[in-house]
């Protein structure tokens, strides 16, 4: 049942659907040829020169077709070297076929869709907002809720996902404060083994996967990195949390580090829709269709400003320290730096990364 109720439509959706899609496009929508062309390499046949397969090449969907393939389809078109701005379109012009097969019956859900909404697409830098480290600062402080300014805050000055900033929990956070400490120990909350002798440390583990259990709560965002990472805390994003922390309502195991006033963890998609409404009320962006500003636009701000000879502050991070934040870098580095932490990475990190001045 689709809904527009039970409609009868032509049986040759269902035995030729591809066929019929392409007619339909091309006779009743009167779509350019490059319209059509793209149409034809996301959804029926790549080009013989390609690195990926079209849909309908990649997978038997009018049999079975879950969240998961929807994601390995998303990762094979990135990993074949496609500028992001097409792997965004490729991957919408599948979710249009497939909701249209769906309100033919044809079909009886539509993952691409689903992870469309989830996915956070890289747009050319170009096309993106760019500010200042004192502008970022100015706005950042602007945002009225102290859990979405922490949030932000976290964002711009570690590059993290919006999943993985929605994932934190508790037991993953390590303020060296002894408020911090007796906020734990009165909820009996155990530091994790991977930061607890690190201070003023964040420890971003490679799971939780997006729809899996993970420490008793199915999460609604994965984490998407490769290895798991710990992350250094400075000054001013440690005072920031330990604000929010002060006033953050009681929440059971596995204790999440953002907590809405129901007691519970702050849904992931709560975090994109807020910071734009803020960006449009600071007249950052015009209206929150604006696609130059997003929480993923943090992670570019962050890589962009660290990195040598881009941006415009003046210290920087050695790219693979940059990866290795960013959670995108291979095992041997990986054990490279999280062996030598404390000399490599927090000193480092502490000595270069770029203050908001919140606290001035």
């Amino acid at each position: 049942m689709n809904k527009y109720g039970k409609l009868e439509f032509d049986r040759e959706w269902h035995k030729m659907p591809i066929q019929k899609y392409e007619t339909y496009k091309r006779d009743q929508q009167d779509l350019t040829d490059t319209r059509l062309r793209q149409i034809r390499l996301s959804l029926i046949k790549s080009s013989a020169r390609s690195d990926y397969v079209a849909w309908n090449e990649f997978i038997d969907w009018q049999e079975s077709m879950t969240t998961d393939d929807a994601w390995r389809f998303l990762d094979q078109l990135r990993n074949a070297g496609l500028a992001e701005r097409t792997v965004e379109e490729y991957m919408r012009i599948v979710q249009s076929f497939l909701a249209m097969m769906m309100t033919r019956g044809v079909v009886e859900s539509n993952p691409i869709a689903y992870v469309i909404d989830e996915a956070e697409f890289e747009i050319e830098e170009s096309s993106q907002l760019e500010l200042t480290v004192s502008q970022l600062g100015n706005f950042i402080k602007s945002i009225p809720k102290p859990h979405y300014r922490a949030s932000a805050l976290l964002h711009a000055k570690n590059g993290i996902r919006n999943g993985e900033n929605n994932n934190i929990d508790l037991p993953h956070l390590h303020l060296d404060h002894p408020d911090y400490y007796r906020f734990l120990e009165k909820r009996d909350i155990e530091l994790h083994e991977q930061i607890k002798e690190r201070p003023d440390s964040l420890y971003i583990p490679s799971e939780p996967t997006i729809g899996e259990e993970y420490n008793g709560e199915v999460r609604g965002a994965g984490n998407k990195r490769k290895n798991d990472t710990i992350i250094p805390i400075d000054m001013e994003t440690k005072f920031m949390l330990l604000n929010w922390l002060a006033v953050r309502p009681l929440a059971e195991y596995p204790h999440p580090l953002w907590v809405t006033q129901d007691n519970t963890r702050v849904h992931h998609q709560s975090f994109r829709s807020y910071i734009k409404n803020c960006a449009v009320e600071a007249g950052l962006i015009d209206d929150t269709a604006d696609r130059k500003f997003s929480v993923h636009w943090f992670r570019h701000f962050f890589t962009t400003q660290l990195r040598p000879g881009h941006g415009n502050y003046s210290e920087y991070l050695e790219p693979t320290m940059i990866k290795y934040l960013r959670g995108d870098v291979e095992d041997d580095i990986m054990e490279v730096y999280t062996h030598d932490w404390g000399n490599t990475i927090r000193a480092e990190y502490i000595d270069s990364i770029y203050q908001f001045g919140i606290y001035e």
